[in-house]
């Protein structure tokens, strides 16, 4: 069986989101939203209907979207923070895993992370074109194993949303958590995750 993981960031967006839920619903899909804190305290209903789904597990992709790697240690701890307490007032949860913004880490990041640090193996790059029709033909490069980067908060991911999915199911994929497809055993011991095939422990560098 060939299996993917499909993420979102930067959500929730209120004129995108409910599309991505509703399709993602109806295939019975498994996703990970990576919140940015500040589009939480806005639109609080909508991360509180992704965190009612069994389907959809949640990510910290911290308060203001800022790349860790500029900020100090300090001030980087502070972001993650944040956006925990922002999820955590309106859910009751904490985030399973980090997305850290544009996929930026070093040695500095991994010092504070206490959680998988969740990259990407394939990106829709709907934030570069936004075009539906590029989105659908990037997903066209997926492999087993591939953990998928779209974006909930950009139309065009939006858009392609139940096309997508119905490429990967017609080519043989099956759409699984991130647990599920690095497997549980070996998740919580993951440092950085990039596709179920690229793993960092903590002992090894990035």
């Amino acid at each position: 069986m060939k299996r993917v993981a499909l993420t979102f960031d930067d959500g929730p967006w209120q004129e995108t989101t409910p599309h991505v839920i509703e399709i993602l619903k109806k295939y019975q899909v498994p996703a990970t939203f990576m919140i940015w804190g500040e589009h939480a305290e806005e639109y609080p209903n909508l991360l509180k209907e992704e965190m009612a789904c069994p389907l959809f597990t949640i990510g910290n992709h911290t308060y203001h979207h800022k790349d860790l790697t500029k900020l100090s240690i300090e001030e980087g701890k502070a972001e993650i923070a944040k956006n925990d307490e922002t999820i955590r007032k309106i859910t009751g949860q904490r985030p399973e895993v980090v997305r850290p913004p544009f996929g930026s880490v070093n040695e500095d990041v991994l010092s504070y992370l206490d959680r998988p640090a969740i990259i990407w193996s394939l990106d829709t790059k709907s934030w570069d074109h936004h075009s539906k029709e590029k989105v659908l033909e990037n997903i066209k490069h997926v492999q087993d194993g591939d953990v998928v980067l779209m974006h909930d908060f950009q139309p065009a991911d939006s858009a392609a949303i139940e096309p997508l999915i119905r490429y990967l199911f017609d080519e043989g994929f099956t759409p699984v958590s991130l647990k599920k497809l690095v497997g549980s055993a070996d998740f919580a011991n993951q440092q950085v995750i990039y596709s179920r095939d690229c793993l960092k422990l903590e002992t090894e560098h990035v």
